[in-house]
């Protein structure tokens, strides 16, 4: 039970936007702030990627399971067919 929540946590934490950092530098008596921006760990091709291959599978997924509940009954009618008889005709 705890292995996928593990993964989803690292996945999460790879993807996540560029992470701010902050640096304070003293110089003299001055503080300078200074604000780094640290790369992606996962390029962003391979996040369109992952994106991409995610998508496929939901939807073969949900096709797998729309095909199962609605394609695969079978039909039952909801009527019936009587063949039309003709009134006999009596001889006067």
């Amino acid at each position: 039970m705890r292995k996928p929540i593990l993964i989803f946590l690292v996945i999460v934490l790879l993807v996540m936007g560029e992470v701010e950092c902050r640096r304070k530098i003293l110089r003299g008596r001055k503080a300078v702030t200074r604000t780094y921006m640290k790369p992606l760990a996962v390029p962003a091709w391979a996040i369109v990627l992952l994106v991409a291959i995610g998508q496929i599978i939901i939807v073969s997924l949900l096709y797998l399971l729309l095909k199962a509940v609605i394609l695969d009954r079978p039909v039952k009618p909801s009527y019936t067919i009587e063949p039309m008889v003709r009134p006999v005709e009596s001889s006067p």
